[in-house]
C-alpha cells in the first residue's frame, strides 16, 4: 500500500507489485527489470537513430517518432502530445476523451477535463465550468480572464487593474494594459493583412491578384480592419470566378449568368467595388428578367415527367414566343405559368395528369383572382389537346365559396383569443365582408366604437358614410 492508501501499481508484464514503474508503453506499465529485458537498443525505423525499442512492437519506432505520428482521434499533426494511448498519440486537445470521467470535487458533475486552479490555492480539481466561474470579460481590454476588484470598485482583469494603460508597440497609442503588445486596431489590421497574403496566393492570374489586392484595400477603408477580416471569406468565390473568366473584368451579363440574381445579392460589396472603381453598373431590368426566367424553369423542374409537364412546357414555349414578338412581358409569362401550375396541381395531386372540368371549376371557385391568369392556359389546353374546358363559374358558387372562407377565418380568429387594435380591425374587416356582404374593406378606413345591441357585445362601425354593426369576438356566434 502507498502512503495515500491506494494499492501500488504493478507491472503489466511480470505482475509483481511494489516495484517502481520505469516505462509506460501504449498504456502498458513496465518495471525496470522488464524494461531492460524487453526494450533493446536498436535502430529506429523512423529516424534511423539508436534507441531502446520494444522488441514485440512491429513498428519499431522510438519515443520521438511515436510522438510525431498524427493524433489517433483528429489526425492532427504537429500538436503537443497530451497522452500516449494504446492506439497511438493523442494531442492535448483530444487526450481527455481517452480518460474515464470523474466527478468534479465542487459540483459533482462527471467530467474528463478536471483541473486544479492555482489562483484558488485549494488543491481541488474543478470541472471546466467551476474552474472559470470567477472569470468574465474585462470591460477595458475585452479579454475573458479572471477578474479582480480594484481600488475604484471596478471588476477588471489583473493587468488592467494594476497597470491601467500601456503603449501599443505598433502605433504607439495608449491602450488597456490587458491587450498585451498591440491595440485592438493593430491586431485586426495585421490579421486582415495576413489573410489577404494567404488568399491572394490561391489565384493564378496576375490581373486577378491585382484586382483582389485593390478590393481588399478598398474593403478595409470602407468597413474597417476588424469587419473586413471577418467578411473577407464570403467574397473569395467572387474572385475565384474572375480567375476562371477569360476577360480581365467580366460584364454584368456574365456575372448574372454565373451567380444568378440571388447570388449577386450576396455579392453586393464586390459589385459596389466594381461600380465605384470600374463603372460596371447593375441592370435592374435584366436582373428581374433573369429572376423570372429562373422561377419559370424551377416550375418546370418541379413537375414529374408526364402529360402535365409536357403541357406546361408547351405552354411556356407558346408564351415565350409571344414575349419574343413583344406581345407580353416576362413577368406576365411567369404569372401565367404560376396560375397554370396551380391549376394542374388542383387537377392532380401528383402533377401527372391534365385537369378535368370539375377540377377547373373548383380551382376558379376557390381562387377567383386567378381567373384571368388561368384563362390563357385553359384555352391552350382546349386548342392543343382538343379538350372542352370552360373557364366560366357561376357567381352563386363563388359567393358560397367566399362565405365559407370568411366563416373559417372568423372562427379561427375567435379561437385564437387575441386582443389589441390590430386584431379588432382584422375581426371587423372579416365580419363586414361576411355579414354585410361588402366586397372589399380597408382596415385603415374603419372607424369603430364598442356598442351593445340586445345584450350582444359588438362594434358600431362607420365606413364610407354608412354605419354598420358587427358582433364582437367575446361570445360564440351561434348559441
Amino acid at each position: 500500500m502507498t502512503s495515500t492508501g491506494l494499492p501500488a501499481p504493478c507491472c503489466d508484464n511480470c505482475h509483481r507489485a511494489g516495484k517502481k514503474i520505469h516505462r509506460v508503453h501504449r498504456g502498458r506499465r513496465f518495471c525496470s527489470t522488464c524494461y531492460s529485458r524487453l526494450f533493446k537498443r536498436s535502430l529506429c525505423r523512423g529516424c534511423g537513430n539508436f534507441a531502446r525499442i520494444y522488441t514485440l512492437d512491429t513498428h519499431g519506432l522510438c519515443l520521438s517518432c511515436e510522438a510525431k505520428a498524427p493524433c489517433v482521434r483528429c489526425s492532427g499533426v504537429g500538436k503537443p502530445v497530451g497522452l500516449m494511448t494504446e492506439y497511438g498519440p493523442a494531442c492535448n486537445s483530444c487526450a481527455h476523451y481517452f480518460k474515464a470521467p470523474e466527478p468534479c470535487e465542487r459540483c459533482g458533475t462527471l467530467s474528463t477535463r478536471l483541473t486544479r486552479v492555482s489562483k484558488k490555492n485549494d488543491n481541488v480539481r474543478y470541472c471546466p465550468r467551476c474552474a472559470r466561474e470567477d472569470a468574465g470579460t474585462c470591460p477595458d481590454c475585452r479579454r475573458h480572464r479572471f477578474l479582480v476588484l480594484g481600488a475604484d470598485g471596478r471588476l477588471r482583469c489583473k493587468l488592467c487593474t494594476e497597470n491601467g494603460e500601456s503603449q501599443c508597440l505598433t502605433c504607439s497609442r495608449p491602450m488597456p494594459a490587458g491587450r498585451g503588445k498591440e491595440c485592438d486596431d493593430c491586431t485586426w489590421k495585421k490579421t486582415f493583412e495576413r489573410r489577404v497574403r494567404i488568399q491572394i496566393e490561391g489565384y493564378d492570374r496576375a490581373s486577378v491578384r491585382k484586382h483582389f489586392a485593390e478590393f481588399c484595400e478598398w474593403l478595409c477603408t470602407q468597413m474597417g480592419a476588424r469587419k473586413a477580416a471577418l467578411k473577407l471569406k464570403h467574397y473569395l468565390v467572387f474572385f475565384s470566378f474572375l480567375d476562371t473568366h477569360s476577360a480581365e473584368l467580366p460584364s454584368y451579363v456574365s456575372l448574372l449568368n454565373h451567380f444568378e440574381a440571388d447570388g449577386l445579392r450576396r455579392m453586393r460589396t464586390p459589385m459596389l467595388w466594381l461600380s465605384e472603381r470600374y463603372g460596371i453598373q447593375p441592370d435592374a431590368t435584366m436582373r428581374e428578367e433573369h429572376s423570372d426566367k429562373r422561377r419559370i424553369q424551377e416550375m418546370i423542374n418541379s413537375m414529374p415527367s408526364g402529360a402535365a409537364q409536357t403541357a406546361l412546357s408547351g405552354y411556356r414555349a407558346y408564351l415565350m414566343s409571344r414575349q419574343g414578338q413583344g406581345k407580353t412581358t416576362i413577368r406576365s409569362v411567369r404569372l401565367s405559368m404560376r396560375a397554370a401550375r396551380d391549376l394542374l396541381a388542383a387537377g392532380s395531386e401528383l402533377l401527372e395528369a391534365l385537369p378535368v372540368q370539375q377540377a377547373v371549376t373548383d380551382y376558379l371557385i376557390h381562387k377567383p383572382g386567378q381567373r384571368a391568369s388561368s384563362r390563357g392556359f385553359i384555352a391552350y389546353l382546349n386548342r392543343t389537346y382538343e379538350l372542352d374546358l370552360n373557364a366560366d363559374v357561376s357567381k352563386r358558387a363563388q359567393s358560397r365559396a367566399r362565405s365559407q372562407r370568411l366563416e373559417a377565418d372568423i372562427h379561427a380568429m375567435y379561437d385564437s383569443r387575441e386582443q389589441g387594435e390590430a386584431f379588432e380591425r382584422n375581426w371587423i374587416k372579416t365580419a363586414l365582408m361576411l355579414f354585410h356582404k361588402l366586397p372589399r374593406v380597408s382596415k385603415k378606413m374603419i372607424s369603430y366604437t364598442p356598442f351593445t345591441v340586445e345584450g350582444q357585445c359588438g362594434y358600431s362601425v362607420a365606413l364610407n358614410g354608412k354605419t354598420y354593426w358587427v358582433p364582437g369576438p367575446w361570445k360564440p356566434l351561434v348559441e
